[in-house]
Order: C-alpha cells, then structure tokens, then sequence
C-alpha cells in the first residue's frame, strides 16, 4: 500500500494533487497563472487531471501510462474547452508522475518535472524529465546570488519564465500537461523488474528540494529518511530547511516555498535487511 501527504505552501492554495490505489500512485503539480485562461484556475486544473488521469489507468494494467495520461488530457481539455481560452499562455499546466505495480513488472511516467524514484538491487532509479531545465536552465542558476523580494530576483524570475513559456510543448522545446494532449506522447517512461523493488515513491518538485536542487541528501539517503520520518515528517523537514533560509541565502531558489506532495511504498519489512532499517543521519544543520 501507498501512503502519502500533501501540504501547500504558507498562504496559498495547494497546486499540487495526489491520489492512489493498492498498484497505482499519481502525483500532479499545476502550474500557470492564476485565472489566465482558465476561470477554474490551476488547482481545478491539477485535480482534474489527476482524477482522469486515475480513472483511465485504474482497471487496465495493460494500458500504456503513456496512453492513460493521453486519455485524460482529452478529457480535461474537452471539458473546460467551451468556457475557458485553452490557447492563452497562462492556461494551467501541470507536471504529472505515475507509478504502477504490476505482478511483474513496475512502470513509470515523468512529464515535467515530478520525480519517481524506484529502489531495485541497483540503488534508486530515478525517472524525471528535466528537458526545461536543459532548454531554459536550473531554478536555482537562475536566482543564484539574489534575494527573495528584490528587483534582482523579480527580474529574473520573470525572465525564466518568460523563457519556459516560449519553449514550451514545441517539438525543439519541453513538454508538460496542458491543452495539447499530445504533450502525454512525449513523457519519460520506465519499466523494472518487480521481484528485487525495495522502496518506490513519488514527489513533486517542491518536495525534492532537498536532495535535487539543495545537494544535502543522495536519493539512497533521502529514501532512508523518507522511511524514518514518514511522508508528513519529510515534507516537515522541507520546511524547516526553507523557513532556517528565509531569504534564500544559502540555497536559491524561485519561491521561499512550494507546494510540497509525495506518495511512498517500500517492501514489507521481513523482506528487507536490518541495514536498509538503520537510521539515517541528518545531513542538514539550520545554522
């Protein structure tokens, strides 16, 4: 079984959308900006394409993840096409990653940048698709060395995503959930063996920050706190290091704090050695 948490940034409606069942976890993080396009706004935008997303993979365990994700952005988009200017460029769009358990085999889906991590005899394989970090650069080189709320940081926050937006869901570009349901053919996809999977689990980019834009944690050592501290007590320990840097000091990065979501399973414990159970240390020290 999966076990999950989902918690939004201080003073904001949470973007981010997770659900599950027994063999399948999803994980959507919404984007955009608010109202432009959409008068359903971003969190509609993300729910509904999560639950879609679920109700097109759920039963059909031969049905590419490829083809599920396909199935709701055309669902989504038909729903809303009639109301809303699916053509504005602040229309939501959303990151989307997928897990499924099968009697043999493990898949995984990354569009954007929503990371699934799978644990098999060979250390943690990661799945995520960072085509917008390769085509407009990182978060972090973008703000590096600029404070939160100056002219310095507003600037060029508003030149990445000027960038992101213009590259964006064009062959030469980076693909995310959005209007084009074609975006669902261009996802990072995955298949492993499901005998030798230890650990599995799912986050969004708000809850990562610690092992992929801060460099404090490997996967192997992320994943040992992750069983420690349990998916609530992670997403914590996110916002400690956030609120310890509340000017973005010491890790830059594009907001103070983002919507954080993750889902979790791991191997029963009988099956896994008493060193995959020891506890891990903190490598992160507020200082």
């Amino acid at each position: 079984m999966f076990s999950l948490s989902t918690d939004a940034a201080p003073g904001r409606p949470n973007e981010d959308f997770v659900v599950v069942t027994p063999d399948l976890a999803i994980v959507v993080d919404g984007a955009g900006v608010p109202m432009g396009g959409c008068h359903h706004g971003v969190a509609w935008y993300a729910q509904q394409l999560g639950a879609r997303t679920l109700a097109a993979l759920a039963g059909r365990p031969d049905l590419p993840l490829m083809e599920g994700l396909h199935e709701a952005l055309v669902a989504v988009a038909t729903s809303h096409a009639d109301t809303c200017d699916l053509t504005d460029p602040g229309t939501p769009c959303a990151a989307v990653g997928i897990l499924r358990i099968g009697p043999e085999t493990v898949d995984t889906l990354a569009l954007s940048d929503v990371t699934v991590v799978v644990e098999n005899g060979d250390g943690p394989q990661v799945t995520c698709d960072l085509r917008i970090e390769e085509i407009s650069g990182t978060e972090p080189d973008a703000v590096a060395g600029l404070l939160f709320n100056t002219p310095e940081h507003k600037a060029a926050l508003t030149a990445l995503v000027s960038n992101q937006t213009r590259t964006r869901n064009r062959a030469d570009g980076w693909w995310v959930a959005a209007a084009e349901p074609e975006a669902a053919r261009h996802a990072v996809v995955n298949t492993y063996a499901r005998g030798d999977i230890r650990r599995l689990a799912i986050f969004s980019d708000g809850a990562t920050r610690p092992a992929d834009q801060m460099g404090l944690y490997t996967w192997s050592e992320y994943l040992d706190l992750l069983d420690n501290v349990g998916a609530a007590g992670l997403i914590a320990h996110v916002r400690e290091i956030e609120i310890a840097d509340p000017d973005g000091a010491r890790y830059p990065r594009t907001k103070r704090h983002d919507d954080a979501t993750l889902a979790t399973w791991r191997a029963s414990l009988s099956t896994r050695s008493e060193s995959q159970l020891s506890s891990p240390e903190l490598m992160w020290q507020a200082t």
